[in-house]
């Protein structure tokens, strides 16, 4: 069970989507405004937020981007009815964890929302405790998130800059499995035609770094698997 807040200032998709999640056992706070949704996601106590971008007071995307500023790390799904590919970038790039199209297909929806808990917590405290420091160790790879440069065995090893952000995006979100779709959003700004660049950025990092960093989930994405001790998705 969750809670969630829904973030519109549509009653009716608000009702549909409270009535949805109340079927599985999720409990439900809604507010109308982004000031509202503010003040809900500073006093905490949200496991997930769904969030719509056209909100009467403030732009969704600039509220995420604001949250996350202040270091507030609540999962946010970011609802709009604009679907172009350099949109979704952007929102994810702002700080959403995940973006839905309206209208939407209510079990879909549900998949998606359980899906990013389900990143949420599979280690997400330890990652927020190093992404602070500003260092991601990998044993034998050390990444300096500030200076943007990756060590081996403590020696550097230098990365072009697209190389560098796969691994940085991957590394950040360290035992969780990520999707070629989502990798490319973030990276390139779309997830058409550079999927066989996105490989041959992930064979250029094997070669630099080792063949075991970065794991191959067949006919989904790739995976840095978690430290042990901590909870892994399953690798191949």
């Amino acid at each position: 069970m969750a809670r969630v807040l829904v973030v519109d200032d549509d009653p009716r998709l608000v009702k549909v989507v409270a009535s949805l999640l109340h079927k599985r056992d999720h409990q439900v706070e809604s507010v109308p405004n982004g000031e509202l949704a503010r003040q809900a996601l500073r006093r905490g106590g949200v496991d997930i937020a769904l969030l719509d971008v056209n909100l009467p007071d403030i732009n969704g995307l600039s509220l995420v981007f604001q949250l996350r500023e202040e270091g507030n790390t609540t999962p946010v799904i970011l609802l709009t009815v604009r679907t172009e590919v350099q949109d979704q970038a952007l929102g994810l790039r702002l700080g959403g964890d995940d973006y839905v199209a309206k209208p939407f297909n209510p079990e879909v929806l549900l998949a998606r929302i359980e899906a990013v808990l389900r990143r949420s917590a599979a280690g997400a405290a330890p990652r927020a405790e190093e992404v602070q420091s500003g260092y991601l160790e990998i044993p034998p790879v050390l990444v300096d998130l500030t200076a943007r440069q990756v060590f081996k065995d403590g020696a550097e090893v230098r990365l072009a800059p697209l190389e560098y952000a796969v691994l940085e995006f991957l590394a950040t979100n360290r035992g969780r499995a990520v999707s070629k779709e989502e990798l490319m959003l973030r990276v390139w700004g779309t997830s058409r035609g550079v999927s066989r660049t996105l490989a041959e950025h992930i064979s250029r990092l094997r070669r630099k770094l080792g063949d075991g960093l970065i794991v191959t989930q067949t006919g989904y994405g790739y995976l840095i698997p978690a430290p042990p001790g901590d909870r892994a998705t399953t690798a191949r």
